[in-house]
Order: C-alpha cells, then structure tokens, then sequence
C-alpha cells in the first residue's frame, strides 16, 4: 500500500471474500444460480462487492489517524479504469475523504466526482468540489488534490469564506498543513467594512496575514472612499492594512446642492487603521487635490468619523489664490465642504495682490493662524501670537504703496473673496511706505519666513499632476 493515498485491495481479494461468504451463508439454490451467472455479471457482483469494501476498510487500523494518511469515507460507485496504461480509479456520487496533517487536525474534501491517480497519488475533483479545515471552508467547480504535498488547486467559481469575509476567484491553492493559500484571476474580498480587488492574493492564517498585488483596489462600503496601489498588506491582528508603493486615494464628495466634486490623494505609501480607509496615513511626497483645494506635505492624516485632515512635514496648503504654510496644519471639513484651515507654529498666509505687478503678495504672519470658509471662498483670517500683516495699497488700480501692521491679533474679513476690513488688536503698530519707495523693491518688504511656490498639487480626472503658477 502506498503511504500517504488511499487504497482499494486487488480485485481478485474482493472476488475471493465474496465467494467464501457465498459458501457460508448461502443454499443449494444460490450455488446453481451462481453457476448460471455469465462473466460480465461476475465483474459488476465483485466491483460492488469492492466498493463496499473499499468505503469501510479502506485503511488498516493502525494506519488511520497518521499524518498524509487519506481516508475514504463515502462514495457511491467505484470504477477501474485505464487512462494512457495507467490505472485510475473513478468514484462517483457523494465522493467524501479526509487527510491527516502533520499538526494534528484534518483537511476534508468533497465532490460529486474523483478520479484517482495511484501512482502520481492525486485525486482530479469535479462538480460541487469542497474543502473544509477548521473555520476555513473553500467551494470551487473542480480541482485537483496533492496527496505527496497536502496540496489543492480549486478552478472555476472559486469562494472561500471564513471569519465574516467572503472571498471568490477563478483559480487558487490551498496548502492546509501550513494553512496558507494563493488566489488568482479575478480576486474580489467582501467584509462589512470594503470590499477589496486584486489579481493575486496570498493569505497566511498563522500569521493573520495577507497580501495583495497586481491592480490592488478597496472600496469603502460605507462612502466609497477607494485606496489604489500595486499592492496592499493585512495584518489582521493589529487592524493596519498597507500599501507600501504607488498608493492613491479617491474620494467623491457631493454637497447638499448636489454639486459633486472629487478628492485625489497620492503618496508613496498609505497606511490604514481599525479596518478603515477613512482612517488613513499617507507618507512620503503626499499630495492632496479637489477642486477648491491643493496641498502637499511629507505626511497626511485622515480622520474620516471627524471630517478632518492633518498635514506635518513642511506642509502646504493652496485655496484658490491663497497660499498657506506652517509645521502643522488641520484641514476641517464639514459635510464634505471646506469650513476651516488652522496652522500651528510659523503660520503664514501669501497671496498674489496684483495680477500686473507679479512681485507684490500680500502676506499675514503669526504662531497661530485660521482661515474660516463659507461658500468655498475665504470668509476670514484670524492671526494670534506676535502676529503681522504685509498689504499693498491701490487708489483706482493704481500703486499707492504698502501697509506693514502688527499687535498680538489681527481679524480681517473677506466679502465675496475681497478683504472688507482688517481689525488689529492689542500691541499695534503700524508703518506706510510709499509707492516710490517699493517700486521694484518688493523682496526687501517681505516678511520673515516667506516663499512662494510656483508648482502646485492639480487633479486632472484620477491623475496628479504638478502645475505651474505664474
């Protein structure tokens, strides 16, 4: 007997057992039919004979239960046949064995129908295939079982479910002594919170470990926000899933107007936590852009359940021709829509202040910084701490100088994106330079710590592009 694949005794032993039970139990009447019975008959009464035995002693007792063991538990029909002058035994109609593995436990398999290859020991599975070790249960149209190697291949409609999560495929293989499997063609997981797409999948269950690859996407199921990468790691344990390159996110907004509008989110990495996209790290070269906003920085934090993003890393962030730095700023969103902007530490707020006179920006200054929105346009600015203003002055479009103010706050609200009145208070003072004296002198005028960059964030479809700001 081969080890490691199940076996049926030869048929003649069958023959032999049938005919001293015959000699036992049956009469003179039964001897004479039995004389009258032809050949063939003969073949089909010992096949049948063969299969009861071979469902109950497929295995000697000392045999049952060691590790690549396979036995046979049900099965309808036995047939012998010859394929390519090698024997191969068919079994039919509610086909059932187990295997033995080397860590204690059992893969059981299922099918309508198996073809047993003794000396390649594999089994070919065909219609309603199944396979079950500990919670993990595998469906499939057809696949082929490694006895040598505790391997199975699965075709056709492949579906694994196990723990609340649902996956199908059109191909994979499951290895249960190591409790590891790979799927290809077609991978799509289905759990409560996303649902997730790739072309490969390797799923390690020791470790509560997954990876996918090759056109990786996962949907959120409760807003549709979706994260794009080459690959993405789950680790189930710590609730982290990872994509480690060429990572992207997209998040569709709509207003209460029905205004829809699309954010695009690009990094070298994302990260998310508790089984969520809309809790999300995004790391390295980030850049964020919707329609009314563009930022970059070294990392993002998304906070989905708060409406909130947070930039650190020499951040910036533009809102139409408003430009904002600091070393951290906190994006709120309220309904999807743009409600506030606050910078903490080195906050600096820059604009251009006339489209002819390309070197003035109009710049405000300060530890603490908040841009207050309404209607997708700048409603206010509030400055704290040490906090200073730098404004060019027109008289009917016509250069009439700068204004450099300071005090510890300065308030300034905007009508229809167009500053309406500055309010300083506490600690005020203030200087006016003539226009003679700023005339092709801007730079000296400007403020500590400012810059204007000329490249920004821009989304054109679900594509980043860098474009330039004259």
């Amino acid at each position: 007997m081969k080890k490691g694949i199940l076996t049926v005794p030869p048929r003649s032993a069958f023959c032999q057992k049938e005919r001293q039970t015959g000699r036992r139990t049956r009469g003179n009447a039964q001897r004479s039919q039995r004389r009258n019975t032809g050949p063939a008959e003969k073949v089909v009464k010992c096949l049948l004979v063969g299969v009861v035995l071979f469902v109950v002693h497929v295995l000697p007792a000392h045999a049952q239960g060691r590790p690549g063991t396979i036995e046979l538990k049900s099965a309808k029909e036995l047939k012998v046949r010859n394929i390519r002058g090698t024997e191969v035994r068919e079994l039919l109609g509610s086909v059932h064995f187990i295997q033995f593995l080397r860590e204690g436990g059992q893969v059981r398999v299922w099918s309508d129908r198996a073809l047993q290859y003794l000396e390649a020991e594999q089994m070919e599975l065909s219609s309603r295939v199944r396979v079950i070790r500990d919670s993990i249960l595998i469906t499939s149209d057809e696949g082929t079982y490694f006895g040598k190697e505790r391997r199975i291949e699965v075709r056709g409609r492949v579906r694994l479910e196990r723990s609340g999560s649902v996956l199908t495929s059109r191909a994979g293989e499951y290895f249960p002594d190591e409790k590891r499997a790979i799927f290809t063609d077609s991978v799509v997981v289905v759990d409560s919170a996303s649902t997730l797409y790739c072309d490969k999948l390797m799923y390690w269950e020791n470790e509560a470990r997954s990876v996918a690859s090759g056109n990786v996407r996962v949907i959120q199921s409760s807003d549709g926000t979706t994260v794009f990468g080459d690959t993405l790691v789950n680790l189930e344990r710590e609730k982290r899933s990872i994509v480690p390159r060429a990572a992207r996110m997209m998040q569709i907004d709509t207003a209460a107007n029905g205004e829809v509008d699309t954010l695009l989110v690009t990094s070298r990495s994302m990260e998310s936590r508790n089984d969520s996209v809309r809790h999300l790290i995004a790391r390295d070269s980030v850049r964020i852009a919707r329609t009314d906003l563009s930022a970059r920085c070294h990392v993002a934090t998304f906070a989905g359940d708060e409406d909130r993003i947070t930039l650190a890393g020499d951040p910036v962030v533009w809102h139409e021709e408003n430009q904002v730095t600091g070393d951290t700023i906190h994006i709120r969103l309220v309904r999807r829509q743009l409600s506030s902007v606050f910078v903490r530490g080195r906050a600096m707020a820059v604009s251009r202040s006339d489209s002819v006179r390309r070197s003035r920006f109009d710049q405000l200054t300060g530890r603490r910084l908040t841009m207050y929105f309404a209607e997708k346009k700048v409603r206010q600015i509030d400055v704290e701490q040490t906090a200073t203003s730098l404004y060019y002055l027109y008289d009917e479009a016509v250069a009439n100088g700068a204004n450099m103010s300071s005090g510890d706050r300065i308030i300034i609200d905007f009508s229809d994106g167009q500053v309406d009145r500055i309010k300083i208070i506490g600690g005020v003072q203030g200087e006016y330079y003539p226009e003679r004296m700023v005339r092709n002198r801007e730079g000296e005028y400007n403020l500590d710590g400012f810059k204007w960059f000329r490249t920004r964030p821009k989304r054109d479809g679900v594509v980043m592009q860098e474009v330039v700001v004259e």
